[in-house]
This record gives C-alpha cells, sequence and structure tokens, in this order.
C-alpha cells in the first residue's frame, strides 16, 4: 500500500495518463460487463444449454488471440489511441447488435467478433500505459492500472444487474410473461454496455497520447 500511494503521487504529474486511466475505468467496466453476463445473456434469450455456453466461450477465446495479432499490427501502423478507438467502436457494434439478433447462430457471430475487439480494448489498453510510463516507473505504472481495474469492476455489473431486475419487474407489471419479462430485461441491460463504451471512448478523445 505504501508503494501504491507513491506510484498515485507520483502519477500525478502525469495529467494524460490520468485522462488515459479515467477513460479506462468507464469503458473497462463495459468489457467486464460483456464478460460476466455473456453466458446469461445466452441462456436467457437465446436458450443456450451447458454445452453450448461452453462452445461458445471457446469461440471467444480462440478470436481473443486473432483480436491480440490483429491490433498489434494495428498499433504498430495507427498508434495506440486510434487502434484502441477502432477496438471500442467495434466491441460498441457488438453490444448494439446483441440488442438486435434473434438466432443462436448470430450470437456465436457476434461472440466470435466480441473476441476480436475485446482483445484489442485490453491489449491496446496495456500497450498506452507503456507509452505513458516513466523510464524505470513501468512496474510500479502497470500495478497502479491493475489496482484501479479491479476497483472499479463492480460497478459495471452492478448497474448491470440492477436493470435487468427493475427492467424485468416493470415489463411483468406491463402484463408480458416472466419469460419475455426478463428477455426484454436483459435487453434494456445490454444497452448499458454501451453507454459505458461510448463514454469511455468520448473521454479517450481527449487524451494527448
Amino acid at each position: 500500500f505504501k508503494r501504491l500511494g507513491n506510484t498515485i503521487r507520483a502519477a500525478r504529474g502525469f495529467k494524460e495518463f490520468l485522462k488515459f486511466m479515467l477513460a479506462f475505468l468507464i469503458y473497462n467496466d463495459g468489457v467486464i460487463m460483456a464478460l460476466d453476463f455473456a453466458a446469461i445473456i445466452g441462456a436467457v434469450l437465446f436458450g443456450m444449454g451447458q454445452e453450448a455456453l461452453i462452445l461458445f466461450v471457446i469461440v471467444v477465446q480462440a478470436t481473443n488471440v486473432a483480436g491480440a495479432y490483429i491490433f498489434g499490427i494495428l498499433t504498430d501502423r495507427f498508434g495506440g489511441k486510434r487502434s484502441l478507438a477502432r477496438a471500442i467502436l467495434l466491441m460498441t457494434a457488438v453490444v448494439i447488435g446483441l440488442v438486435l439478433i434473434q438466432t443462436q447462430t448470430a450470437y456465436f457471430i457476434l461472440g466470435a467478433v466480441a473476441g476480436v475487439a475485446m482483445a484489442g480494448v485490453q491489449s491496446v489498453s496495456r500497450t498506452m500505459v507503456a507509452m505513458f510510463a516513466p523510464p524505470g516507473k513501468s512496474a510500479e505504472f502497470y500495478g497502479f492500472f491493475a489496482v484501479a481495474g479491479r476497483t472499479s469492476s463492480f460497478i459495471g455489473p452492478g448497474v448491470y444487474g440492477l436493470l435487468a431486475a427493475e427492467a424485468a419487474l416493470w415489463f411483468q407489471a406491463q402484463g408480458l410473461t416472466a419469460l419475455l419479462a426478463e428477455q426484454s430485461g436483459q435487453r434494456v441491460a445490454i444497452l448499458s454496455i454501451a453507454v459505458f463504451l461510448v463514454v469511455g471512448l468520448g473521454l479517450l478523445w481527449f487524451v494527448n497520447e
């Protein structure tokens, strides 16, 4: 904790890093929400059983590897900020697609794209920490990055869960069956993921890498 305190004090002298961290805390919450609720979304909206969900996770992990490679090339070519913005935009498109699709096959396709986007967001974010860290301080800055990410990671899922539950109750009060109300509540909550991603992207715009 003493070392972390020293790191926080040192980070105050790096305005652009702190602006980036604020953006990261918000868009990363959107990514965590998508990861945490992927299985629930698959089960509730598309009736996926355990085997299908395991296969879905394997597909996402496989495209995750491809995404890290692709966005590594993009970062070398376009820089961290522009590549990260592309990854967040791709993730936002996936989230919007989740609200619109109706079939399990479409969910698998979106999951594959999400794997690429999530890998891009996470890998380029780590790369940008390296860009901002001063010589001899990279381990401390990565530690601060990791601690900050874990500290905020409950906010997005908490918002999602609350929205899904309250929306489902509201839809049920309007006369929908329990299943339809739960599905509608999930679709409302899914949109909150897009909000986190878009707000984080907006803050990223002001970061000078």
